[in-house]
């Protein structure tokens, strides 16, 4: 058993314990985290045709109706033919729609009256999923690790 066997859980399958060689590695860490409530949130996602970047695309129009696919991308660090299929898969689902811009080489993106309400539930199971993840640490402990991963992210 690992050195930091306390701090990972005794009681959890060897299999599921993090190597002591590498957990002291914030960076690795972070990953393992992120890897980890991404599966939880795309197996709830999942039934619904949705990933995860669908759902990014979704909340992101929803924040800012309108915004063009090349803002959009820019935003979520999503690549512009990644876009163009998220964009159309969403389409497809009629959760989404495009409009031409103002410039006609460009369409705005918009939730439709279904994408509206799909979304909400969608963010509904996206927070019981982070209400899950976060469950092994306290109301103080989620606050903090909220503002240090804040204050990392924005630097």
């Amino acid at each position: 058993m690992p050195a930091d066997a306390d701090e990972v859980g005794a009681d959890a399958p060897r299999a599921q314990q993090l190597s002591s060689a590498v957990s002291m590695w914030q960076a690795f860490l972070l990953r393992k985290a992120t890897q980890k409530v991404t599966a939880m949130a795309e197996a709830a996602l999942g039934p619904h045709g949705l990933t995860m970047r669908h759902f990014g695309v979704l909340s992101a129009v929803e924040a800012e109706p309108g915004l063009n696919q090349r803002v959009l991308g820019e935003g979520l660090r999503i690549d512009r033919s990644t876009v163009v299929a998220l964009a159309d898969d969403l389409e497809r689902a009629d959760l989404l729609e495009r409009r031409r811009g103002v410039d006609r080489r460009t369409f705005s993106l918009h939730l439709t009256e279904h994408g509206t309400e799909r979304l909400a539930y969608f963010k509904q199971l996206v927070a019981d999923v982070h209400t899950e993840f976060l469950a092994p640490l306290s109301p103080a402990e989620q606050a903090m690790l909220r503002d240090l991963l804040f204050k990392i992210a924005s630097t």
